[in-house]
């Protein structure tokens, strides 16, 4: 009896250390039920509230737009981003808001644009910005990676173009 109890205690305790040396923390199912509340509200409402660390563009303020929203597993880790964006006729769908399950931080947006500024969403879960720090092409192809909570800068001059994805309306 003793032995196995003694087996049971060191197999759970090999356990807690694989899971703590591999820094394990997956996000709740449903991580962004209250960010999709928090923008819900504020496309009816005005955002007249702050939440976290969550950026609102004036794209979003602007009555005259409709806004949306697409849950998709940019790294493949079984964990959905939330990417909130403009509901229009464009051929490329407009995104002005990256929403990311942060390990340490829970809901946060990493990258956000508005203003004739966008982020688009192309093949392979790419994400594309304009490069404000002057590369040749002017564009940043991203991939995310929510091991070490960031994106990571991909090559992608003429390998990806912007997607037009269609958006759950809030």
């Amino acid at each position: 009896m003793k032995k196995a109890t003694a087996a049971v205690l060191l197999a759970a305790l090999c356990m807690m250390m694989v899971t703590g040396l591999t820094g394990c923390k997956k996000a709740p199912n449903n991580w962004y039920k209250d960010t999709l509340e928090y923008y819900r509200d504020g496309v009816n409402n005005g955002f007249t509230t702050t939440f976290r660390q969550l950026s609102v563009p004036a794209d979003l303020k602007d009555k005259n737009n409709k806004i949306g929203y697409l849950l998709i597993d940019l790294d493949k880790d079984g964990t959905d981003e939330l990417l909130i964006g403009l509901i229009d006729d464009g051929y490329i769908t407009k995104f002005t808001n990256v929403i990311v399950a942060h390990s340490d931080l829970g809901a946060y947006c990493l990258l956000s644009a508005g203003s004739g500024s966008y982020i688009s969403l192309c093949a392979d879960n790419v994400l594309c910005t304009e490069d404000k720090y002057g590369t040749s092409d002017g564009y940043k192809y991203l991939k995310w990676n929510s091991k070490s909570n960031s994106f990571n800068v991909v090559e992608g001059e003429g390998k990806y173009l912007g997607k037009k994805w269609d958006l759950t309306p809030f």
